[in-house]
């Protein structure tokens, strides 16, 4: 909660409404909604742990060939299969299934020190999930638009708090106050032109998987924007050079725990 209450592209939205009880509104609303999706999640996992225990487990290959999602996953190789110890079924156990090779797995290395016979990769737990369970096609496919519906408003969120922050914030604020409205413009569109070169070599080249790239930014925005935002909004003697001070320290000490 204290993470998304720092990221940036939360908090650009109260610019969006008309007046403060407009904001205080809005703020009441996302925060509800905040809350369920944080206290669901874990349910969320531990059903969809359970699923794929009970449906894959103990399993022959064959009968685990032959169910609709597990062929159309194994295809695209984040669910894959070996019969370590050639009873011809399936075992979900700890550990890995296969060996990692530059940090992927190694498809034609089993890993021997454990008796997991199922790779599973973790970004296809969610989206999976509904298949697994078997619910409606509708909620398949109302799953996977909601996830990129969050994903584009989240980037388009970002890339406008980013070139906002540079160009008016450091740009006109520090570097050049005499900088005319067109000049600005063009430094935010720098910034954004930037910011997408960025995110689409770590996209191409990621630092983990979902979770663990999401859980760095929520512990990074904890660390360095909200304490900032807080005692703006509570202490009278916050200064600019203290609110600097804070993220700093927030922002490299969290990156470094986290490399």
């Amino acid at each position: 909660m204290v993470g998304t209450a720092g990221l940036p592209h939360v908090i650009i939205r109260f610019y969006t409404v008309p007046d403060v009880r407009s904001a205080r509104y809005s703020a009441g609303w996302a925060l509800l909604f905040i809350a369920l999706l944080y206290t669901t999640a874990p349910a969320l996992a531990a059903f969809a742990r359970y699923n794929l225990i009970s449906t894959l487990n103990g399993k022959t290959l064959e009968e685990v060939r032959q169910i609709d999602w597990v062929a159309k996953w194994e295809k695209t190789k984040l669910l894959a299969f070996v019969d370590k110890d050639g009873d011809g079924k399936v075992t979900f156990a700890p550990g890995r299934a296969f060996a990692l090779k530059g940090g992927r797995p190694d498809f034609n290395t089993p890993d021997e020190k454990s008796k997991n016979e199922i790779h599973i990769d973790n970004d296809i737990i969610v989206l999976s999930t509904p298949e697994v369970a078997r619910l409606a096609p509708w909620v398949i496919a109302l799953v996977a638009a909601g996830g990129l519906a969050a994903a584009l408003s989240t980037a388009a969120g970002l890339l406008l708090a980013m070139s906002s922050a540079i160009s008016h914030d450091i740009y006109y604020r520090i570097f050049r106050p005499n900088a005319t409205e067109a000049q600005r413009l063009l430094a935010g569109r720098i910034a954004i032109l930037l910011a997408v070169i960025l995110a689409g070599y770590f996209g191409i080249n990621p630092p983990g998987f979902v979770a663990q790239v999401v859980a760095f930014a929520f512990g990074l925005a904890a660390s360095s924007l909200f304490p900032a935002i807080l005692l703006g909004i509570f202490d009278k003697r916050m200064n600019r050079e203290g609110a600097i001070a804070g993220i700093l320290v927030g922002l490299i000490f969290t990156a470094t725990m986290i490399g």
